[in-house]
């Protein structure tokens, strides 16, 4: 269905605005938390908008497009709760292949990106900015850029084979 759309940004005023929707969004959240949880939520605020500094980003947007098979299932007398067991969000699986492509691109292309969900708490404002419509909303944010010489290093570690994959003989 291709239920998305890619808005690149480079204008940094523009990056800026969609950064402080971030902040404003953290903001309202931490005033209404209990001392020791705002610590760990400052944390990722501070990872939250890094993307400003990118030279630029791509703003992943999902188009609302209804599911064929989950209309099919519903008219056959499926309860919700079983109809979403049964049909995992599609659409986020399908832009996140999409996502990846770009991402395999770039680095194909010698530059560095992350893949962003955090700054999605924004999306409120984000919207207003980018002057999405009612049936679109934002999923994920692509930031892009020359990698440091020695990003290698700061990776941050993965989990063992083991740790992630279960084999069934």
């Amino acid at each position: 269905m291709q239920n998305w759309k890619f808005i690149a940004v480079f204008n940094q005023n523009v990056k800026e605005e969609l950064a402080n929707s971030v902040l404003a969004s953290y903001d309202r959240i931490l005033s209404n938390l209990d001392d020791e949880t705002k610590a760990s939520v400052e944390r990722y605020k501070g990872h939250s908008t890094f993307f400003k500094n990118a030279p630029f980003i791509i703003v992943c947007v999902e188009k609302f497009a209804p599911s064929f098979m989950g209309g099919v299932l519903e008219k056959a007398g499926i309860p919700n709760d079983e109809i979403k067991l049964m049909r995992p969000d599609s659409y986020l699986l399908s832009m996140g292949g999409a996502i990846e492509n770009m991402l395999l691109s770039a680095y194909a292309l010698g530059l560095g990106s992350c893949w962003m969900v955090a700054p999605v708490l924004g999306e409120s404002g984000m919207r207003k900015t980018l002057n999405l419509k009612e049936d679109e909303k934002i999923v994920s944010i692509l930031a892009f850029g020359r990698p440091a010489k020695d990003s290698t290093d700061k990776r941050s570690p993965k989990k063992g084979l083991d740790e992630i994959m279960e084999i069934i003989e």
